[in-house]
């Protein structure tokens, strides 16, 4: 399931190759500084020693999964035509509900018609779909029984550059287990084009991660699930790059409400501005999401927002960034007409905007 992928001259891979109560996915706050694992003392030459990971792994560990797919791919040929060949793949998935529900990434599944899945006990299970987006590259499958262990989400807010983070995984199918591998936060908010569409809102690190690794959790200090791995600079860069709970969490609950992804839409394309980026290009307010597109016939064109529209507010609440932006519309039905407030120029004008059902494919 190798893919190829562009961040600006970069080129990056896919890693892979390859109901009770109802869930929830409700993100949890990281530990107060006193429950956070301290340094190692320092050595003998007055150099701090970098903590030891070993017991957040062995919380983690036992929710991560090795994912087997048998998948059929057409392959053409200048001799042969086209023909439908098998292929087997691995990756790796991580247990979210003690229900057996698993998030992986949605490259990791595709196209397959039998998905393994091993468990760190070494139990086996078959495993069947209950949803796919290939927008976020995500993907949730089921096992069957339940009192699984499941890793928790960390709260995305809190996630800087700089952070330590550690990469579990499936990496290149190698027995034994999981592979293990630490580094920090290169930089959030990264947008990296795979030949199956964009990803946003992702997280680089240089955690090293290898194929097989795709679908695997990214995890912070605490334990607690910040990203899920989704591709690999290639030619040695030594930087990944994981889908951030920010998104994780909301599809994937999406997905198991509704076996697929509905979120809320008014048909723009958005980017933020910042104090900077107002003084350069003049702008009357620093800070909001600037629409940089807008869907023909779509809900704000419809109301008639312009490109180029500041949106501050959506139903009063103050809207900074894109990210905030998004977080409003997942808040809402599809249906809700919502209040939209943009600056255009001096004017501070008010729209009503009906949410649509956001479009999902890459």
């Amino acid at each position: 399931m190798a893919r190829t992928a562009i961040v600006a001259a970069m080129a990056v891979a896919a890693l892979a190759c390859g109901i009770g109560a109802e869930p929830t996915l409700t993100p949890t706050p990281s530990p107060s500084p006193t429950d956070t694992p301290a340094a190692s003392e320092p050595s003998a030459r007055g150099a701090p020693l970098l903590p030891s990971v070993s017991h957040i792994i062995a919380s983690v560990k036992p929710s991560v999964v090795s994912i087997a797919t048998t998948s059929q791919v057409e392959r053409c040929g200048p001799f042969f035509g086209c023909v439908i060949v098998q292929e087997n793949s691995a990756g790796t998935g991580v247990i979210f509900h003690t229900d057996g529900l698993i998030v992986t990434n949605d490259h990791v599944i595709a196209n397959a018609v039998s998905i393994t899945v091993n468990l760190v006990d070494e139990r086996t299970f078959m495993a069947e779909v209950v949803g796919r987006d290939p927008l976020s590259d995500l993907a949730v499958v089921r096992i069957p029984g339940g009192g699984y262990p499941a890793a928790e989400f960390a709260a995305p807010d809190e996630l800087r550059e700089g952070d330590w983070v550690i990469a579990i995984g499936n990496a290149l199918a190698l027995v034994g287990g999981p592979t293990v591998t630490l580094g920090i936060v290169g930089a959030l908010d990264r947008s990296i084009t795979t030949d199956a569409g964009r990803l946003y809102d992702v997280i680089q690190t240089d955690a090293g991660v290898n194929p097989g690794n795709s679908g695997g959790p990214l995890v912070d200090l605490n334990g607690r699930v910040v990203g899920i791995n989704s591709a690999r600079a290639q030619g040695g860069e030594g930087i990944g790059f994981a889908v951030s709970a920010f998104t994780v969490v909301p599809v994937v609950e999406s997905i198991v409400e509704h076996g697929r992804v509905v979120f809320g839409w008014i048909g723009v394309g958005a980017r933020d501005v910042t104090p900077v980026i107002a003084a350069q290009e003049g702008l009357p307010v620093s800070r909001g999401a600037m629409v940089s597109s807008l869907r023909r016939g779509g809900p704000a064109a419809r109301a008639g927002m312009r490109n180029g529209d500041i949106i501050v507010a959506v139903d009063g609440a103050e809207v900074d960034s894109v990210k905030q932006l998004q977080r409003e519309m997942r808040r809402y039905a599809i249906g809700h007409e919502a209040e939209v407030r943009v600056v255009r120029g001096s004017d501070t004008l008010a729209f009503r905007v009906r949410l649509e059902e956001q479009p999902r494919s890459p």
